[in-house]
Parts: structure tokens; C-alpha cells; sequence
């Protein structure tokens, strides 16, 4: 039993020590299987390689639907909106031309019976058809909203100064206009300096030379016409405080402000559906005879921002020219406060006043309240000739606003902005 003992260890132990030179011998066949075939070859053959390689695959392919999904949904609603944007977009353009065709009924005098007074085809005034607020016009799933402006009721600062004239009598009315806002008027020697042609200053301007170029980023000044209002915000002195009417000058001073003073504006919706003749001189006649515009609160326009009050476009070449005269029926209270340096209080009221009652058919209609000869004969008219069209279409999640400047004889846009 004892001589036993000693002969199961010693197996034992031969057991142990070829166990050990086999691991060690497979482990070195593994090494060198993995340095020579690479992590797939030294798995081959081996149990679980299958099941490895599945997962793997399968986590490869989890990867590739997902990132394609996200991708897929991603360009969806890519092609959703875009194609939203782009219905918005000819909804727009509709609306656009909608405003055209109502300017060319307007001037051809076709809108009688539309509205609730008499339309007269030869002066522009606030009771005319293009004036209205239109409403939004439902389409299926969305809408077009339309709205148009008159441009000449405004002082063109493209005519300042041009060519052949170093100065025009829009420079004095744009220094008064200024003055009655409180404002600098150097402002009006920084625009003429823009808008003509040479380099040299004006007592308070600016010019390339003295100025823009010794800015941290020099610019030329223009010396042409302005490519829009919005130029001025280039122009030295022209804060955008000032240009938006939120600071400067006697803001919050002022007293007996009002909205606008456009007058009565309504749309004969019971004509549209049951017009006919005796109808139309009835309520045309009645109208005449409504007394509610005299009744209408007149006094300066609550907005100081320049774009109700300046334009860009006209007739550079000659500042004479009908396209950068004023029309009085559509003028703002504060445009025609500048027109000359006896436009009072009560003067400027008293011509709103009757434009609302009966819009001006001539300009010496008015010639016992503006006894200047040379804005009655050269810078007032009764009839407009630029628009500016906002076409708003909708559709979907997308809304497009197309803006346009029209020139209506000549049947063009002088600029044109979507957004």
C-alpha cells in the first residue's frame, strides 16, 4: 500500500506536466494561426465562429438601417418642405399677378361697381380698387394675401441730385422732412452725396474720399441712383435707430397721432355678386353723400420709418419727371408737411380733408393752400405711376413672401425680392 502511493503520484505528476506541454503547444499553434491567417482565419474551424460571424453581420446591418432610415427620413421631409416651399412659391407668383391685373382694371377704370364709390380712371387715390385690404384668398391647404402701396406718394431720394443737376428741390423737402422728425439734417447732405455723381462734399455729407474709405471696412459711396431704401443704412448718419423709426429725434413727443390717414376704404361685397347698373350708381351716389370721412381723425402718421416716407425709384435723368412727382391724393401727412416751409398744421390737415371727401383731379385745386409755383408745377401730381406688390403665398408648413416695385405704364419691376 505504501510502495503504491508514490507510484500514482509520480503519474500524476507525468499527467500534469503533459497537460501542460500540450496547452503549451496549442497556444502556440493559436499564436502563430493568428499571426498567420488573421483574427477570421484563426477562427475558422473553431465552434462559435458561425455565431460570431452572425452577429457581427447582424450588427453591421443594424448599423447600415439605421443610418439609412434616419438618412430616408431626413430626405422625406426635405422633399416635403421643399415642395411645400415651392407651392408657397407659385401661390405667390398667382398672388402677383392678381396685383397686376387689379392695378391694369384700376387704370382702365373697371372697377366701378366694385366699390362703394365712384372710380375715376385719370388721378390715383385712396379709393381706388388697388387701395383695399384684401383679405387672404383660402386656397386648398393654404392661402395667397395680397396687398399694394403707392410709391409716389413718397419723396424719391434717387433724385436729390443726378447727372446734370447738383441739387433738385427734393433735397429741401428731404432736409424740411427731417427737421419735422427732430432728426439731423445733415442726413440730407449725407444722401446727396451718395445718390450724385462726384466726389465732392457737401457742407455736412460725406464722400468716398473724407469718409467711407477711412472706415474699419472701407466702401465707396454709391454717386448713382439708390439700388434700394435699404441702402441708406450705408449712408453716414443713417442709423438703423432712425431708418426702422424706433429712436431719435421728438419720438415720443409728438401728440394727435394716428394710424394713417388713407380715409374710408371699403369693398362692395353685394355688388360682386348682384351687380348691375342702377345698383352701382345707387350706392355710388350714396357714398357721395356719407359724411364719415369728415368725421375721421387727421394728424401726423404714428410711424417714423423711413420706407413709408422715402422711395428709391423713378426717372433719374430727369427729375421733372412725372414718375418722381408726388401724388397729393396719396401722400402722408408728413411728406406733405416737407413739401414747403408754409405746410402748417392746418394747411397739410385742410388737404387731407378734402382728398378724403373728393380726391384732388388737379394739382391747382390746390393752389390756395400751396402757393409755391414750383412744387404746383413740378413736384405735386394727382396720379401714380410706381407700386409696391407684397404677395404673401401659404402652404403647408412653408410661407413665401414675394415683394416687387411696379411700374405700371411701362409693365416692368423696377426691383423684385422673395423670402
Amino acid at each position: 500500500m505504501n510502495g503504491a502511493a508514490p507510484n500514482i503520484i509520480g503519474r500524476l505528476r507525468e499527467k500534469a506536466a503533459g497537460a501542460r506541454t500540450a496547452f503549451v503547444a496549442d497556444y502556440r499553434r493559436r499564436g502563430e494561426l493568428l499571426r498567420e491567417r488573421g483574427i477570421f482565419g484563426y477562427m475558422r474551424g473553431n465552434r462559435g465562429y458561425v455565431l460570431v460571424i452572425v452577429l457581427l453581420v447582424t450588427a453591421m446591418l443594424v448599423s447600415i438601417s439605421t443610418e439609412f432610415l434616419i438618412t430616408a427620413q431626413t430626405n422625406i421631409n426635405y422633399i416635403r418642405k421643399f415642395s411645400d416651399r415651392n407651392k408657397a412659391h407659385s401661390i405667390a407668383r398667382t398672388g402677383i399677378e392678381l396685383a397686376k391685373f387689379i392695378l391694369e382694371a384700376d387704370k382702365r377704370g373697371m372697377a366701378t361697381g366694385i366699390l362703394l364709390q365712384r372710380a375715376d380712371k385719370n388721378i390715383d387715390c385712396f379709393q381706388d380698387l388697388w387701395a383695399l385690404e384684401f383679405p387672404e384668398i383660402p386656397l386648398e391647404d393654404g392661402g395667397v394675401k395680397v396687398a399694394i402701396s403707392d410709391e409716389n406718394g413718397k419723396i424719391n431720394l434717387s433724385v436729390l441730385a443726378n447727372e446734370f443737376t447738383d441739387r433738385t428741390p427734393y433735397y429741401a423737402i428731404t432736409q424740411r422732412f427731417f427737421m419735422n422728425l427732430g432728426l439731423p439734417m445733415d442726413l440730407a447732405d449725407s444722401i446727396i452725396d451718395w445718390v450724385d455723381i462726384d466726389d465732392a462734399r457737401f457742407p455736412y455729407g460725406a464722400e468716398t474720399s473724407d469718409y467711407y474709405m477711412s472706415l474699419e471696412q472701407p466702401y465707396r459711396a454709391r454717386n448713382k441712383e439708390l439700388d434700394s431704401l435699404d441702402e441708406l443704412l450705408l449712408v453716414k448718419g443713417v442709423t438703423p435707430q432712425y431708418f426702422y423709426g424706433l429712436g431719435g429725434g421728438n419720438l415720443g413727443k409728438e401728440e394727435n397721432l394716428v394710424d394713417d390717414n388713407m380715409g374710408k376704404r371699403k369693398l362692395n361685397t353685394l355688388l360682386l355678386s348682384e351687380m348691375t347698373p342702377e345698383k352701382a350708381k345707387q350706392v355710388a351716389e350714396e357714398f357721395d353723400k356719407d359724411t364719415s370721412n369728415l368725421e375721421m381723425k387727421i394728424g401726423k402718421e404714428k410711424s417714423r420709418r423711413f420706407s413709408d416716407y422715402f422711395r428709391a425709384y423713378g426717372n433719374r435723368g430727369d427729375y421733372l419727371n412725372e414718375l418722381n412727382r408726388i401724388n397729393i391724393n396719396t401722400a402722408p401727412y408728413r411728406v406733405l408737411a416737407a413739401l414747403t416751409d408754409y405746410m402748417t398744421d392746418d394747411v397739410v390737415t385742410e388737404i387731407i380733408r378734402r382728398r378724403n371727401v373728393n380726391p384732388f383731379k388737379s394739382v391747382s385745386e390746390v393752389k390756395d393752400l400751396i402757393q409755391d409755383d414750383t412744387v404746383i408745377s413740378n413736384i405735386i401730381s394727382v396720379k401714380s405711376y410706381i407700386f409696391r406688390i407684397e404677395s404673401t403665398g401659404r402652404t403647408g408648413s412653408s410661407t413665401v413672401t414675394i415683394t416687387g416695385y411696379y411700374a405700371r405704364d411701362e409693365k416692368r419691376f423696377l426691383y423684385w425680392s422673395e423670402e
